[in-house]
């Protein structure tokens, strides 16, 4: 019956999907704009090395030869506060236990970043640039994810309106009696589910062909987007929805067109 397959649902899994991906943005969004308007302090010039908020790798030489910084100190910890009330609900949602700030931080933005911001010293330039360049990647990742699932969604819209047209047909026929179908109708009927198969056929392998490609726009090196679909339906009885109906119906039309089959050698 149309409607009931495992492919059917399949659209409501991406949009939610979608909506949590767009919650994500909105939140890296709002984070940016609190990171960009609070002031960086270069610290004063003196004798020392990298503050103990700023590593090596963050601080440039004019930094790097400053020593206090403890006015930036205030603003590493305007930065955590807004982290924890912008992305960090959203990137620990599906954890069981509670995470650490600075752990959250880290798996968000990245290590050296989440030990800056941590020590509560050195709201620097660097690092404030090394937060928003954090936040910007994460941003471009968040518009590859959305970009594969409105494919994602795209697909299974096209497979459902495939599959509906088979289903639909087969209905139709379901209850015709094949023993009052004369020769051409049962060869008819036959050929037709053979076309069906072979579209079946068709679309399992677009489909197989399509999770082995990758979401990574700008080269080799992305996620699978198996794994982006293995996500998507994770919830879901079968993992992969479309294959699972396609293989289903295939199965199906090869019954029928065995019986048709049957019904035809009687007629010869």
């Amino acid at each position: 019956m149309t409607g009931s397959t495992a492919l059917h649902g399949a659209p409501d899994c991406v949009d939610r999907e979608l909506a949590a991906v767009a919650t994500r943005d909105e939140a890296f969004g709002t984070f940016a704009r609190r990171v960009r308007d609070l002031q960086a302090t270069t610290p004063a010039t003196g004798r020392g090395g990298a503050t103990a908020a700023t590593p090596v790798a963050m601080t440039t030489a004019g930094e790097a030869s400053g020593a206090s910084a403890t006015t930036g100190g205030t603003g590493c910890v305007a930065v955590r506060e807004a982290f924890a009330e912008t992305v960090a609900p959203h990137s620990t949602a599906d954890l069981a236990d509670d995470e650490p700030l600075a752990e959250t931080i880290a798996a968000e933005l990245n290590e050296d970043v989440a030990v800056a911001l941590t020590a509560e010293t050195g709201w620097t330039p660097t690092l404030k640039r090394a937060v928003l360049e954090e936040i910007a990647t994460r941003r471009r990742e968040v518009d590859i994810v959305r970009e594969t699932l409105e494919t994602e969604r795209e697909t299974v819209v096209a497979a459902i309106d495939e599959i509906d047209e088979i289903l639909t047909w087969l209905q139709s026929t379901a209850e015709e009696s094949l023993l009052q179908c004369g020769f051409e109708t049962l060869r008819a009927k036959h050929d037709r589910l053979e076309r069906s198969r072979e579209r079946l056929d068709e679309l399992t392998a677009r489909r197989q062909s399509q999770l082995t490609e990758t979401t990574n726009r700008y080269g080799p090196g992305g996620t699978r987007y198996r794994t982006l679909v293995e996500s998507v339906y994770s919830a879901q009885p079968a993992r992969y929805p479309l294959l699972s109906t396609a293989a289903r119906l295939y199965g199906v039309c090869g019954d029928c067109q065995r019986t048709v089959r049957t019904h035809l050698t009687r007629r010869v």
